[in-house]
């Protein structure tokens, strides 16, 4: 069987490729951020894993690992944390079943249930990401659950760490005679040792073991008494420990009986290892997704510990990162409860230069070291702490030169060694590397380092790569002023206290303040004085001129602010205002709603009224007999009219009044006069004045012969002599009625959707009851068959109707139902 190995890397398709080499790692303290996270792990495995982390270039790979660390995550949120308890290395178990005969110990085989539990229960904790966690889900199809071999292994270890009797029946009943045989020894060698006439010879009365078989103490000038065998003495020598010959016997039945167990207890170990050695591939493949797993989880626990989260990846192009902490900073106030200054940082695919500039100790070499680090802690899967939302680029090379790399053993100076670093960089430079350089062309002629700076910047920037430096060079401030690809940042400092605050400003160069700095620090004023009056007059001449910049782009960005904020404040007012109007509609027709609300509710209750009112009139006229029914019934519906034709002018009120000119005079009509009746098309006569300020109350009016009760809001006074002759056909509009003495109504329906007919059919039904005609016929057409279904069933329901039926060949056939109207 050959050695099981796990690798730490990432295997098939994900296996990384170098990107970043040993100095980079080392001074951007990966490994060190790598060991805090392996602390974290649970077994040997995880934490091996996690320390064999490396940066992938790969975006996809980059993606897959930052999504499933964002799936376990959130799995641990629903499911809490899992337990991997006894999960330990057991490779070195595993490569000692090769040859044939091996087994392994009760003590070792304890450690591989104990790990066989471990992996079914990962098994069970990743069971829910299979519809909805691709990449949990990936990795919890890499375990095999082995419960069948993991209960075995625990039947076969006993307490102790022994072999169980339950392994195997020969076992059991191997041990059973050898305990009867045992017994029975002992109590020969006890019966001996009380003998009366013995019990002088004897230093105890007790019954012991030398070497595997049963002894007794005599003493040493009594040994003679006891014939037998020698087997110890005592350390004083006073005591001698002897086999007596009869025990010779039971001691050497004993002796094969013990062997006989041993055979067989190896005989049930090698039967397990055999198990354990089937299922080798499948063990391999858990060792590895265990590894895997416990390696994750400690990501997760040290995000958790950080608050850290999973940013949006990008191909190089931005890097934005939102109040992000310097991953080992960030570490030590989490243990220590202390405070970690967040910054943000942004790198624009029009601006991948970055010129850092300021004070010493004002936070440039921090900057550098918080973007490397958390580029490459999360190029190898780890979620960094940032806020969410933040942008990350994976690069194809990261090189940093951070500190002070002088070599005295190689002959490298301070210089030498820079400048080695970056002809590395130069000959790296691509639009996917990124470079962090601290106090590029230092340690110099600072003519000469600022001019070799100012080249490397323009021949990095020409191959499109991101680039951070810091300097105190006035030049390369110039440098970053003047080119569209690069852009000045700067270190703040508190004012007042001159602390630093470690946040940064775009667009203006910092200074030095070496000599602010130095009178802080307690120089004499006569030192600073002399230091003054040594600066060289083109410098101070450059300082002045940037400050000044400095100064001109801060008036226009006040500037721009101020008149930002006009336009904001511009904006916010005409949003007040629109949300003010908005409120008042929403008022306006909430307060018509509910009046509308309340009107319905009358109706209701005044419609219950009614029909109580019906019902008691009928009660009477089966007491009298003398009461006309067709005239109460009328009197009822036109009171009913009334009182709905109010409900609706009420509830369809319009909220203007109308406009000046559109107003009638209907306060001069009386009984008699010619109208028109807007509604219907149609002209007739008066017959009963309009009661005064009941506009919405309906009148009778005198139609071909018929009486039609209509709203006056429906009716147009006509010029005396009118004629009152129908009009022919009637308008579209309202409900269509053509009738005469005698006759049924016609409504006309055609063109009309279920809604809007089928209060035409209630209105129509009235008018039928108050002219006591006995029938209606609704014209509702073939078409699909809706409204004639409609119709019929609204008929159906109707009080006032009494049957309904198809219209007949010659009324119109299926394409009219004619309803016959209740007297």
């Amino acid at each position: 069987m050959p050695d099981i190995q796990t690798s730490s890397a990432e295997s098939g398709p994900e296996r990384p490729r170098s990107c970043a080499d040993a100095q980079t790692l080392a001074v951007l303290e990966l490994g060190p951020l790598l060991e805090r996270v392996a602390s974290l792990s649970v077994s040997p495995l995880g934490a091996e894993r996690v320390r064999a982390l490396r940066p992938c270039p790969d975006l996809a790979v980059v993606g897959r690992r930052q999504r499933r660390l964002s799936q376990l995550r959130q799995l641990m949120e629903e499911e809490g944390r899992p337990s991997l308890d006894g999960l330990e290395d057991v490779r070195p178990l595993l490569n000692r079943l090769g040859p044939v005969g091996a087994f392994l110990v009760p003590e070792e085989l304890e450690v591989m249930a104990d790990f066989l539990s471990a992996a079914a229960r990962a098994y069970s904790f990743l069971a829910p990401a299979e519809e909805r966690m691709d990449e949990l889900f990936r990795l919890a199809n890499q375990i095999t659950p082995l419960p069948e071999l993991a209960k075995e292994i625990r039947r076969v270890v006993g307490p102790g760490h022994s072999v169980s009797s339950k392994a195997s029946p020969e076992l059991a009943r191997v041990r059973r005679e050898a305990n009867r045989a045992r017994e029975r020894l002992r109590g020969e060698l006890m019966g001996l040792v009380h003998y009366e006439s013995l019990s002088a010879a004897f230093s105890d009365q007790v019954v012991t073991q030398r070497s595997g078989r049963f002894v007794v103490p005599v003493k040493a000038d009594a040994k003679g008494r006891v014939a037998g065998i020698i087997h110890d003495t005592s350390g004083s020598g006073a005591t001698c420990f002897v086999e007596p010959l009869s025990a010779v016997e039971g001691n050497n039945q004993l002796a094969l009986l013990s062997r006989r167990e041993r055979e067989e207890e190896i005989k049930v170990l090698m039967a397990v290892a055999q198990r354990l050695a089937e299922q080798s591939q499948a063990l391999s493949e858990n060792i590895k997704a265990m590894a895997k797993l416990d390696c994750l989880l400690a990501q997760a626990r040290f995000a958790e510990r950080l608050e850290c989260a999973e940013p949006v990846i990008t191909d190089a192009g931005e890097v934005e990162l939102i109040k992000a902490r310097h991953p080992l900073l960030a570490w030590r106030a989490a243990g220590q409860k202390g405070q970690c200054v967040p910054i943000n940082l942004q790198v624009s695919p029009q601006q991948r230069l970055l010129v850092i500039s300021g004070a010493n100790a004002g936070g440039k070499t921090a900057t550098l070291k918080t973007l490397g680090l958390i580029t490459l802690m999360v190029m190898c899967g780890l979620h960094a702490p940032l806020e969410r939302g933040s942008r990350v680029a994976v690069f194809n090379a990261v090189a940093a030169e951070i500190g002070d790399e002088q070599d005295l053993d190689r002959d490298l100076s301070t210089f030498t060694a820079h400048a080695g670093r970056l002809a590395k960089m130069v000959n790296q430079a691509g639009p996917s590397s990124l470079f962090l350089i601290d106090e590029i062309g230092g340690g110099t002629d600072p003519s000469e380092g600022s001019a070799l700076a100012t080249a490397v910047l323009d021949w990095l920037g020409s191959k499109g790569s991101m680039v951070l430096a810091t300097t105190h060079f006035h030049r390369l401030k110039a440098y970053a002023t003047l080119h569209e690809n690069a852009q000045n940042v700067s270190v703040s400092f508190d004012k007042a206290t001159g602390e630093a605050t470690y946040q940064l400003h775009y667009g203006a160069p910092g200074f030095s303040d070496a000599l602010a700095v130095a009178a802080r620090l307690g120089f004499p004023p006569e030192i600073l004085q002399a230091a003054e009056t040594e600066l060289d007059q083109a410098e101070r001449q450059t300082v002045a001129l940037l400050r000044e910049a400095e100064q001109t782009r801060q008036e226009a960005r006040q500037e721009r602010a101020a008149a930002s904020a006009d336009r904001l404040a511009a904006k916010g007012e005409r949003e007040k205002a629109k949300e003010l109007k908005r409120q008042a509609a929403q008022e306006r027709a909430g307060a018509l709603a509910e009046g509308k609300r309340r009107v319905r509710e009358v109706a209701k209750r005044f419609e219950g009224d009614l029909a109580e009112l019906l019902g008691q009139t009928q009660e009477k006229q089966k007491e009298q007999g003398n009461l006309r029914e067709g005239a109460v019934r009328q009197e009822l519906y036109q009171a009913r009219r009334e009182a709905l034709a109010q409900v609706d002018a009420t509830a369809a009120a319009p909220e203007t009044d109308k406009p000046k000119g559109e107003e009638t005079d209907l306060a001069g009509l009386k009984e008699g006069d010619a109208v028109e009746l807007t509604s219907l098309g149609q002209t007739g006569v008066l017959l009963e004045s309009p009661a005064p300020g009941r506009d919405t109350v309906p009148v009778s009016v005198g139609v071909a012969g018929v009486r039609v009760m209509v709203p006056l809001t429906e009716i147009k006074p006509l010029p005396a002599g009118a004629h009152t002759q129908p009009k022919g056909k009637a308008k579209s509009k309202g409900v269509s009625v053509q009738a005469s003495a005698g006759e049924g109504l016609d409504l006309n329906l055609i063109g009309k959707r279920v809604e809007e007919a089928l209060p035409l059919v209630d209105k129509a039904l009235d008018q039928a009851l108050l002219a006591g005609r006995s029938e209606i016929r609704v014209v509702h057409g073939m078409g699909t068959g809706r409204l004639r279904a409609a119709v019929r069933e609204y008929l159906s329901g109707h009080p006032a109707v009494s049957s309904f039926r198809a219209g007949q060949r010659g009324e119109g056939g299926a394409g009219v139902t004619v309803a016959q109207v209740r007297q």
